[in-house]
C-alpha cells in the first residue's frame, strides 16, 4: 500500500469517528434532555387523542398543586435566575443573590454579583443580617449547608415577609441546586 492509500484510509477512520462521535454526543443529549423536568414538549392538559379519531384514548391530565397568584413555581421557569428574578418582584427587591457561606455565587438577578456574593457571606459568617446599604442576609438550611440569600429590598421586608421569602428560596434551591 503506497501513501496515498495509508492517508485514505486514515481519513476514513477519521471520518468514521467523527460521525461516531456526534452519535454518541446526540444520544447523551437526548438521554439529558429526557431526565431534565419541564423541559419535554406539553400535550393537550385534557385528552391524549380527540373522539373520532381511530385509536384515540382520552386520559386525565396530571394535575398541578392549586398556587395563589403571589406564589412563586420554580418548575414553571426555564432558569435559577428567572427564579431569582421572580422572587425579586414578588417582594419588591432591587436585586437578590444567593451564596455559598464561603462566598461562592450560587445565582443573582444582579449582574457581576461575584464580589457581591463574597463580600455579604463573609459578613453573615461574622454574625452580620444586614448592613449600612440596606442589603439584608438570610440564611437557608440546604442540604447540610447554610446558603446566604442577599436580598435589597425596596423597603423593609416583615417577620411574614422574610418567612415566606425563605420558603420560596428552599423551593427554587430544591428545584435548581
Amino acid at each position: 500500500m503506497d501513501s496515498t492509500g495509508i492517508i485514505q484510509m486514515l481519513l476514513v477512520i477519521i471520518t468514521v469517528t467523527v460521525i461516531a462521535g456526534f452519535a454518541g454526543i446526540l444520544y447523551f443529549l437526548s438521554k439529558i434532555c429526557e431526565a431534565l423536568p419541564g423541559q419535554r414538549p406539553k400535550e393537550a392538559p385534557g385528552v391524549a387523542g380527540t373522539q373520532g379519531e381511530p385509536g384515540g384514548v382520552a386520559r386525565p391530565g396530571t394535575v398541578e398543586p392549586a398556587r395563589s397568584p403571589g406564589e412563586i413555581d420554580p418548575r414553571s421557569m426555564g432558569s435559577l435566575e428567572e427564579t431569582l428574578g421572580a422572587i425579586s418582584e414578588k417582594y419588591s427587591l432591587a436585586s437578590f443573590t444567593l451564596a455559598t457561606t464561603d462566598g461562592l455565587l450560587i445565582g443573582s438577578t444582579r449582574p457581576g454579583a461575584q464580589n457581591e456574593a463574597a463580600r455579604y457571606s463573609h459578613l453573615y459568617t461574622q454574625g452580620k443580617l444586614h448592613d449600612e446599604t440596606g442589603a439584608e442576609l438570610l440564611g437557608i438550611p440546604y442540604r447540610g449547608e447554610t446558603v446566604v440569600g442577599i436580598a435589597r429590598p425596596s423597603e423593609h421586608l416583615s417577620a411574614e415577609q422574610m418567612s415566606t421569602l425563605e420558603q420560596d428560596i428552599r423551593d427554587t434551591l430544591q428545584h435548581w441546586v
